[in-house]
């Protein structure tokens, strides 16, 4: 008796346990938990499935935020509390996304052009995130290779200064000592404080050219490239993209199943059920307050004037049925 007590006490616990776990995935959704507890079992999984993958979406959103600051910043403690606020305004972000894609109850004007638009926009949307999100850790999986070509790239880059900073300064030597002949040749004769002073002028020159390539080697060496290095990673490792395909596909996957759950589904029955009520009372406070307003304040009693034939929704505008006489019915009228 004790053992069949204690075996139902543990079966009760472990459907606690699972009951609170997909409500924590529940509430990830956006949507209300306690309608999704009212559907079926199918429903139900949508959503735990939509919640893991929102959960798993946020994960992946601060571990992107989080190596990308900390390689910006260069220091792992701002990258942690920057990262999180990230993913945290990511993630909203893309909940409110797939929040939109829900189906309405309100009665609407239907549009198909403008709905399929609307989503697609949406979707793409949805899809950029991804792609922003993907590279730093694409960055992390073939940060060996990527730093080889950062490297051949920075060598590269100085390169190139070193020759043009040279070419300069060796044309104002040039033109210096050039100077210095032609004033010797017209002169005869140049005395030793003015071609010390050609001189101390071209020590300069050469001083100011290797203070610049200095100074272009510690810049060089110092930054990490970040935007550059995603550059060459979407450029020189073309399998990094079956990455990102994979990682639009998991964002996407929850605005799919969003919208393959029916409209006359029980969840969306009862979500427009609450949705409408709310927006009735609500709507029926506001008229009350309106004409206590014009009583209170005014003395006089006024009802709201409803314009549409199913307020609040305002969907279909009342027809002005009075009839409008013409010129001669009036003249009819006062010779009749």
């Amino acid at each position: 008796m004790q053992i069949h007590k204690n075996l139902l006490k543990s079966k009760i616990f472990k459907k606690k346990n699972k009951m609170n776990f997909n409500h924590f995935f529940w509430k990830l959704t956006g949507d209300d938990f306690n309608v999704i507890g009212k559907c079926g079992q199918r429903t139900k999984r949508h959503f735990t499935i939509i919640g893991s993958l929102v959960a798993f979406i946020f994960s992946f959103c601060f571990l992107s935020c989080y190596l990308a600051f900390s390689q910006l910043f260069r220091n792992i403690y701002v990258g942690v509390p920057v990262g999180l606020f990230f993913a945290w305004m990511i993630t909203n972000i893309y909940l409110f996304l797939l929040y939109t894609l829900s189906k309405t109850g309100f009665p609407y004007i239907p549009n198909k052009t403008a709905r399929y638009i609307s989503t697609t926009i949406r979707v793409i949307f949805i899809g950029f995130i991804a792609i922003i999100v993907s590279k730093p850790i694409e960055r992390l999986v073939v940060s060996e290779q990527l730093e080889l070509e950062l490297e051949a790239f920075k060598k590269d880059k100085l390169e190139r200064y070193k020759n043009s900073t040279q070419e300069y300064f060796e044309k104002e030597i040039i033109a210096i000592k050039k100077l210095g002949t032609q004033k010797e040749a017209l002169n005869s004769e140049i005395d030793e404080t003015e071609k010390s002073n050609f001189e101390k002028l071209i020590h300069s020159r050469e001083a100011e050219r290797d203070r610049l390539i200095k100074s272009m080697e510690q810049l060089v060496e110092g930054s990490d490239y970040y935007i550059q290095g995603i550059v060459i990673l979407n450029r020189k490792f073309p399998f990094c993209w079956f990455f990102t395909f994979l990682v639009i596909v998991i964002f996407i996957i929850p605005a799919y199943l969003k919208i393959y759950i029916h409209k006359d589904s029980v969840f969306y029955r009862t979500k427009h059920y609450v949705e409408s009520h709310l927006v009735r009372s609500e709507y029926e406070l506001f008229k009350e307050r309106y004409r206590r307003i014009f009583r209170y304040r005014h003395g006089v009693e006024v009802q709201y004037t409803e314009l549409y034939t199913d307020p609040p929704f305002n969907t279909i505008r009342k027809t002005d049925d009075k009839k409008i006489l013409t010129e001669s019915d009036l003249l009819d009228s006062l010779y009749a």
